[in-house]
């Protein structure tokens, strides 16, 4: 089984998570992201590979990002005296949402690929 613990650490990086939303809101997501990304190995002994370990990361931070979009949990700007800092929460998703597809790129060879695209049916007529 992936190693949840070090990627909640990882996830915990991103951002500051209380030990309440660790428990109830945060560990939940990760495991079931870890335990997709485990059931779609090939291998099941690659499961400490860093590809495996980054995708697990960065999906679950991409998941756990848009949840708080969604739900309006993310605040726009911090004040501090007469500073006051701006973030725009959809560039922070659109970043997460590369480093996601990023790291499930090159855990790719890795996993296998069991979805079903249909693209295009091509026509001749004889």
């Amino acid at each position: 089984m992936i190693d949840v613990i070090s990627v909640l650490q990882r996830v915990k990086n991103f951002g500051d998570i209380d030990e309440e939303h660790i428990s109830f809101e945060i560990a939940p997501v990760i495991m079931s992201t870890c335990r997709e990304l485990y059931e779609r190995l090939k291998d099941k002994n690659s499961d400490g590979d860093p590809r495996i370990v980054n995708a697990c990361v960065y999906l679950s931070y991409y998941r756990l990002l848009l949840r708080a979009v969604l739900t309006g949990e993310i605040t726009e700007s911090t004040k501090a005296g007469d500073i006051t800092v701006s973030q725009s929460p959809s560039l922070r998703l659109e970043w997460a949402a590369n480093m996601r597809d990023e790291a499930l790129i090159s855990a790719y060879p890795l996993l296998e690929d069991s979805d079903f695209v249909f693209e295009q049916v091509k026509y001749e007529r004889a």
